[in-house]
Formats: structure tokens, sequence, C-alpha cells
């Protein structure tokens, strides 16, 4: 009898126990979907320490639907070219029609303040886009600053910052076109003049594929949110960005008013 009535609290205590691990198994979480996230080591935007307002806004609209964000710093060229051949999700800080055979969303993530610098010996002939024209200027390897202002130069591509205000203070190329944003006044030399010319939108890229379909989509979405919460701008309030950027943001706001 001692014998039946173990055998019978031994077989219910297996029983609890395979039903404990079913009810563990049904609601354990799935494994995030990874994404891949390539952009350029960018102070305050994209950084190899994992912070930065892009991936946070890549956090911010990923994170909630299942994906897990893996940053992958690379050199923007590097980027482009590993979502346009599809080695990888998406990529940060891209112009629109940038590059071909990817896809882009509705809404940007941020702007560039094209900015240039020069030397002060050339700031009372600068006239503003004008002056570019059939002048020397460089910019970062990738920009392509080509596309997207309308007059004609004798552009080159440089590999640093430091590189081409040494080709400036030189006399090699007259005009620096960069993102203003990332170089701080006192990283200017004394010799140098700096102007804002003006804001390009930058937008992440995706790879043209059915999960990039999916990205774009959730993009689009997750921007509308974050705007109309406020969570944009506590984001750039987040890198002390926030009054830099107020134009930016202030605009995306009124794009999604009622009526617009």
């Amino acid at each position: 009898m001692g014998d039946s009535v173990r055998l019978r609290r031994n077989s219910q205590d297996m029983v609890r126990l395979l039903l404990s691990w079913v009810l563990l198994l049904l609601c354990w979480p799935g494994r995030a979907d990874p994404l891949n996230v390539y952009c350029d080591d960018w102070p305050g935007f994209c950084q190899r320490d994992g912070r930065g307002i892009y991936l946070d806004i890549v956090r911010a609209i990923y994170q909630p639907n299942g994906y897990e964000v893996i940053p992958r710093i690379v050199p923007y060229k590097r980027a482009l070219a590993v979502i346009a051949q599809q080695g990888g999700d998406m990529a940060m800080g891209v112009y629109r029609d940038e590059v071909s055979g990817v896809l882009q969303p509705r809404y940007p993530a941020s702007a560039d303040d094209l900015t240039v610098l020069m030397l002060k010996k050339w700031q009372p002939q600068w006239l503003g886009e004008s002056s570019l024209k059939g002048q020397g200027v460089v910019w970062l390897r990738g920009w392509a600053f080509d596309k997207y202002i309308p007059v004609s130069m004798r552009w080159h591509e440089i590999d640093s910052h430091d590189m081409a205000l040494q080709l400036l203070a030189k006399e090699r190329y007259r005009y620096y076109l960069t993102a203003g944003v990332l170089y701080s006044e006192d990283s200017i030399p004394a010799n140098m003049h700096r102007t804002f010319l003006r804001w390009i939108p930058t937008y992440p890229i995706f790879a043209d594929t059915e999960k990039g379909r999916t990205l774009q989509q959730l993009w689009d979405q997750g921007m509308v949110n974050l705007v109309r919460h406020g969570t944009l701008a506590e984001i750039y309030r987040r890198y002390r960005l926030h009054d830099y950027y107020r134009g930016f943001i202030e605009e995306q706001e009124r794009r999604l008013k009622p009526g617009n």
C-alpha cells in the first residue's frame, strides 16, 4: 500500500514538473530578431560605445517590435555598400536618393547642417552658395555633396577632417564642406572661418528585401509616434543637441499636425 501511494505521488510530481516546463516554454519570450545597423563613427549620433541620437531613435522604434539593435560602426561609404548589396539591414545618415537599389522611408531622422569652412582671407569674397562655382572644394569621402549643390565645383574627396584643414591652410583648395555639428568652435583653427549654408535631411536606408520593407514601414509608423509624443525631442535633449536642431524638430512637428 505504501509503495502504491509513493508511486502515485511520484507520478503526480512528474506531471506537475512537466506542466511547469510546458508553461515556462509557452510564456518564454521569443528570441529577438537581430537588426544590424550600419553607420560611421559620428560623435553624438552613432558612437562606438553604442550611444548616439541615431542609435537611440532606432532602439525606440524597433525594440518594442521585437528587434535587437546591433550597431556596426564602419566608414560611411562602406555602410552604404553593405546595405545596397543586402549584406545588412539598415544604414543611417543618408541623403534622399543618394543610393540606388535600396529602400528609404518618408520621414528623416535628422538633417546635416551643411557648413562651409574657409581661410579668413576668403571671407570677404563669400557670397553664399554661388561662391562655390568653379572653386576647389573638399569633403569627406562618400558624402556626395555634388548631388545636392546646383553649382559646378572642382571637388575632391578626402579621408579626414584634419586633412581637409591642412589642404585649406596650404591653399590647395578654397572650401571645405561638412556637417558643422560634428565640430566644435574649439576644433576650428583661428585662421579659419565657418558659415552655415543650409539643412539637408538625412534618412535611414534599408536593404531591398522583405525584411527591409517591414523595417521601412515600422520606421514611418515609429517616427510619427516619436514626434507626436515628444520622444524625438527628448532624444535630442539627451545629447544636448535639442537647441541646435530645434528648427528641424519643429519642422517635423508641423509636418504631422492635422491637416498637413
